[in-house]
């Protein structure tokens, strides 16, 4: 075979193998949940049932959050239909820094009360041409799916931070973002069985108070795993699925709720 033959068959392999994964990241009516392998503070992307796409915080490196998010979105995506920031802190917002050139955003939507690291970050998504909006503890519907910042004080900065939850008929995800243990006591305290979910993402290394495990009763955890935050025990009776080990995390909605994708 000569070099063109060779060059026309690895181009015709490459459109297939597009358009093979444009075919399945199609709408399917159910929540798909990606927990991305950054190395650093949770990023999520979430999938609602209409195709929306919403990635939730973004790690600290922008360029493991760009390679994690090529890894995830169908060849040639270049639009977030939202993003959502659980708290400002710079290991959970820098790499969202990295999206204005990549990515153009629909809407930003953040706690409140970040510091100035944080408001940076939602300054130039803003500039890139994104809107920006309060949660302040409200419930939205988007994609399909309810949406619902759960605002609280975190007790070792003081600053405004919020674990998310997202809903559909075909699963229910709680993302605690950076929230310490002491932290997730105070949440199961104020809104209770407001954080039920079939999956939990956990903060990094896996920390989970059994206070907030017997709140939610989740399925499955998906642990994040950052460089320099000790891994804890998994704790017993709970499938637990962690980036160090797995890579990126997927799970798909159904009629038994979030489970993680075959």
């Amino acid at each position: 075979m000569n070099r063109r033959a060779v060059l026309v068959s690895l181009l015709a392999g490459a459109v297939v193998a597009a358009a093979a994964w444009v075919i399945a990241s199609r709408p399917d009516g159910r929540l798909h949940v990606s927990v991305l392998n950054t190395g650093s503070s949770p990023a999520v992307l979430v999938q609602t049932g209409d195709g929306s796409r919403i990635l939730v915080d973004g790690g600290s490196s922008q360029t493991a959050l760009l390679v994690a998010l090529g890894r995830v979105l169908p060849p040639a995506t270049a639009h977030l239909d939202m993003v959502v920031v659980t708290g400002g802190e710079e290991a959970a917002v820098n790499g969202l820094a990295g999206l204005p050139g990549h990515y153009t955003v629909g809407t930003v939507v953040t706690p409140g009360g970040l510091n100035a690291g944080g408001n940076d970050v939602v300054a130039a998504l803003e500039s890139a041409g994104a809107n920006v909006l309060e949660a302040d503890g409200r419930e939205w519907t988007f994609g399909g799916a309810t949406w619902r910042c759960l605002g609280f004080i975190a007790l070792a900065t003081a600053r405004q931070m919020c674990a998310l939850t997202v809903d559909d008929p075909t699963g229910r995800v709680l993302i605690l973002g950076d929230t310490g243990t002491a932290d997730q006591e105070d949440l199961c305290a104020v809104y209770g069985s407001a954080l039920g979910a079939d999956l939990v993402v956990t903060p990094p290394g896996g920390a989970i108070s059994a206070v907030m495990l017997a709140t939610a009763r989740p399925l499955e955890l998906a642990v994040p795993i950052a460089q320099g935050v000790p891994a804890v025990p998994a704790p017993q009776g709970y499938p637990v699925d962690r980036t160090s080990t797995d890579g990126d995390l997927e799970y798909t909605g159904g009629p038994a709720g979030l489970q993680e994708s075959p």
